[in-house]
């Protein structure tokens, strides 16, 4: 009987494929309408429970109570049968909610409900939770959508008409007061600067790196100075961000809490010579530290994805749209660095098999969020337009990308970074490329300057 009622139900298979394959046809909204498949399952779940009820008794309640109890009652054919049907009746549910709520007022395109759909149909509640996210963000987008264009741009111009000083007064005055309205996360990125640079003076006057049993100041110099960068540019991007006074609070909290975190256990870890994340020979307490600096690193990234989608939530069409996109592509190569960051923590160490190094990757991915913005701001300083800039930036961060994932490559490969090979000759050809758009900004931006030098001297005479 339950192998029957197993294969009658196979028969709502169909509904998936109408709410997948052809969502807009009539006769799928009908069926959806009149919650046809859920309604059919719950019968053939009915027909399958009352049975097994009869026949095991009101006991099997209790099994409900223990995973020894469920493993107990699965191990059962019959049960395990109309736990699936259980299961199918659920699923379609949760699909025809989903079906219901975007058909309504399509906050997601079609194809891209029908992908969430998949999700739900393999992994119910991963296509639910990723429904749930998706709706979200789509509905903070067309608020931003909804909202004038920004006339202002956020880095200003910087004109070099002036000569290459005087702009660069200019430009470093605008940085430093973004960095004095955030006195607290900038002293903290500088903090890390000075650690780093400790570390390298404990390293010469001790004459050497190693601290037995298995500490490397190397290690906690770089680290230190490369979170300090890190959080210098991120402080930069803030105001990108247009966090409500409670939302920069919030986000400012945790990050100076994780980061004073990593700082320390990197940085005296490795002092008392223990490895602060992989140790294999630091006692229990020490391991706990580790593990919680692990939970940290994943803290640092929820922050940097959250940022990240308050940024490039906003609109492309305005004033500062050449920097959100070039922000789009850091974006990208940041959350490839951290991929990495977490390839490291999954083999205990920065090595990926006999000869290759992950942390090359590790920097790649994290520099593209200076270099990419970078031509960004130098196109908006020499006023080049929106429509102007897109090519150049584009190109800036495909050929940005293309580098990290030929240094991926190479790493998952096994080769060290200087191993000549296919993988290195498309990443130094695509650092070329950016180092290029980036020279031609740059000199596009010297240009605009002696332009409007030229045409201010008639004036002036």
């Amino acid at each position: 009987m339950y192998l029957f009622l197993y294969n009658v139900a196979g028969i709502a298979m169909l509904g998936w494929l109408l709410l997948i394959v052809l969502p807009s046809w009539r006769v799928t909204r009908w069926i959806a309408e009149r919650s046809i498949f859920p309604v059919f399952l719950s019968v053939l779940y009915l027909a399958g429970i009352l049975p097994l009820v009869a026949q095991l008794g009101p006991g099997i309640m209790r099994d409900f109570g223990s995973a020894e109890g469920v493993i107990r009652l699965l191990a059962n054919p019959d049960v395990a049968l109309v736990a699936w049907i259980h299961i199918l009746a659920f699923d379609q549910a949760v699909a025809l909610m989903i079906y219901r709520d975007n058909m309504a007022d399509r906050q997601l395109p079609l194809p891209v409900q029908s992908i969430v759909l998949v999700f739900t149909l393999m992994f119910g509640p991963l296509g639910y939770v990723g429904y749930l996210a998706l709706r979200r963000l789509s509905r903070g987008r067309r608020e931003a959508l909804a909202q004038p264009a920004e006339t202002e741009l956020a880095v200003g111009i910087v004109s070099a008409e002036r000569g290459l000083a005087a702009a660069g007064r200019e430009a470093f005055g605008r940085v430093m007061a973004v960095y004095r309205r955030e006195r607290v996360l900038s002293a903290l990125g500088v903090l890390g600067i000075v650690l780093g640079l400790g570390c390298a003076a404990a390293i010469g006057i001790r004459g050497g790196e190693f601290v037995a049993p298995e500490g490397h100041l190397q290690k906690a110099m770089t680290f230190d100075i490369a979170v300090g960068i890190y959080l210098l540019t991120l402080v930069l991007c803030l105001p990108l961000a247009r966090f409500s006074p409670r939302g920069l609070a919030t986000w400012r909290g945790f990050s100076v809490v994780l980061t004073l975190y990593a700082y320390l256990v990197e940085t005296v870890q490795i002092a008392r010579g223990l490895d602060p994340r992989f140790s294999k020979v630091a006692p229990v307490r020490d391991q706990i530290l580790g593990g919680v600096f692990f939970l940290t690193a994943l803290g640092m990234i929820v922050l940097f994805a959250v940022l990240a989608w308050k940024i490039l939530r906003r609109r492309m069409d305005g004033a500062d749209a050449p920097l959100l996109l070039a922000l789009r592509y850091g974006a990208a190569s940041t959350f490839a660095a951290f991929a990495a960051g977490l390839w490291m923590s999954a083999v205990q160490g920065s090595r990926a098999g006999s000869g290759a190094s992950i942390l090359p990757l590790h920097a790649a991915g994290f520099h593209g969020l200076q270099a990419l913005p970078l031509v960004a701001i130098l196109l908006t300083w020499a006023a080049v337009g929106a429509a102007r800039a897109r090519p150049w930036i584009h190109a800036a961060g495909i050929a940005w990308l293309a580098a990290v994932a030929a240094i991926a490559w190479q790493t998952v490969q096994g080769r060290a970074i200087l191993d000549a090979s296919p993988a290195m000759a498309l990443a130094a050809g695509s650092l070329l490329a950016w180092v290029l758009v980036a020279a031609l900004a740059a000199r596009t931006w010297l240009h605009a300057g002696s332009r409007q030098a030229r045409a201010m001297r008639p004036a002036a005479a």
